[in-house]
């Protein structure tokens, strides 16, 4: 050590060790043996560089202690910076990387992130609207009121369902603009629903809910032609064409089509007993549910047939929601009120 150094490499060993208890009794004491906690040392004393002397010997050991500070400055630069701890999130407790704005667990949103958007635009809305939770029997549960023009729900935003593992972190947006309510999904995994009150056009891609069937609508890959032959002149053999160029693929968990429904010419009705489609293991679809049917215009059109739990159609684009109108989103039902 320099003599300019105020301690010995012994003093700061010494210091750096601290009791953590020892009951009023001296450090030396028999009565009981201390344990001890061991801090962070503190910075090392960088060596004062001595003032050359006159002579050959003074201008070596002056070159060679420049050198092991320049040395000693280089290393301590090239030290990478220390990594930043991972971020508790404080609903789950799950560690998350510091630059995290949600929980990777639970979705909550994660103490110090901006909530986007919405936080900018915090206007209040110019008339009363509430989204009116719906009970599994049927009758009316909580009630939110939106406050502000700008609203997005979610695991984490600022209507928020932390536990519905169904939910994306930023599901929707519902805006309130004027005396107006729109609704708009925000890329989320499982989409967002309407209730559908009358009937809508169908284009290929479509997707909507019966019951509990997830159904898409789609058109077949090629034109079926029943008089088709190879090219030897040879006809094709196999099940009679269904009349139609469309289909109703059911889809499954993950994406996973598990079934195809060849749609006829003139449409079909879907339904838990009574149709040209059936489900008849779902006791959350109608007998009669819904049909879909094509009209002079060359497009197929869905209606509802007054079933019990309705028909649910996912939205791609931002969509006008008028008072009264159902939407669901992950395991969320609600109704519109305003």
């Amino acid at each position: 050590m320099s003599q300019t150094d105020p301690k010995s490499l012994e003093d700061l060993v010494l210091g750096a060790l601290s009791g953590e208890d020892y009951g009023g009794r001296a450090r030396g004491d028999d009565a009981a043996r201390p344990s001890y906690v061991l801090q962070e040392l503190p910075e090392p004393a960088i060596a004062v560089v001595p003032k050359p002397t006159d002579g050959a010997n003074g201008r070596r050991a002056s070159a060679a202690a420049v050198e092991d500070l320049e040395a000693l400055n280089a290393r301590k630069a090239a030290e990478p910076p220390p990594v930043a701890a991972d971020t508790p999130c404080p609903t789950c407790g799950a560690p998350n990387p510091p630059t995290s704005k949600f929980c990777g667990e639970c979705g909550n949103q994660l103490s110090g992130s901006s909530r986007g958007p919405s936080d900018a635009y915090r206007v209040p809305t110019q008339i009363p609207v509430s989204l009116v939770a719906i009970n599994e029997d049927g009758t009316d549960g909580a009630r939110v009121d939106l406050s502000f023009a700008d609203n997005v729900v979610g695991r984490a935003g600022d209507v928020r369902f932390p536990t519905d593992a169904f939910l994306s972190p930023k599901h929707a947006r519902l805006t309130v603009e004027g005396r107006r309510v729109y609704i708009e999904d925000l890329y989320s995994l499982n989409g967002t629903y309407v209730k559908l009150r009358d009937e809508v056009r169908l284009t290929p891609g479509d997707t909507f809910l019966m019951g509990r069937q997830v159904l898409r609508f789609e058109k077949f890959e090629h034109s079926i032609v029943p008089k088709a032959r190879s090219s030897d002149g040879t006809r094709y053999m196999g099940s009679p064409p269904p009349g139609g160029q469309f289909k109703l693929l059911q889809v499954g968990i993950g994406g996973v089509i598990q079934n195809v429904f060849c749609l006829h010419e003139s449409g079909a009705i879907v339904g838990r007993e009574k149709g040209d489609i059936v489900f008849p293991r779902d006791k959350f679809m109608s007998g009669r549910h819904a049909q879909i049917f094509p009209r002079e215009d060359g497009n197929y059109y869905l209606v509802d047939l007054n079933s019990s739990n309705g028909t649910w159609v996912k939205i791609w684009e931002r969509r006008a929601l008028g008072p009264g109108d159902f939407i669901f989103l992950g395991q969320q039902l609600f109704r519109i009120e305003y």
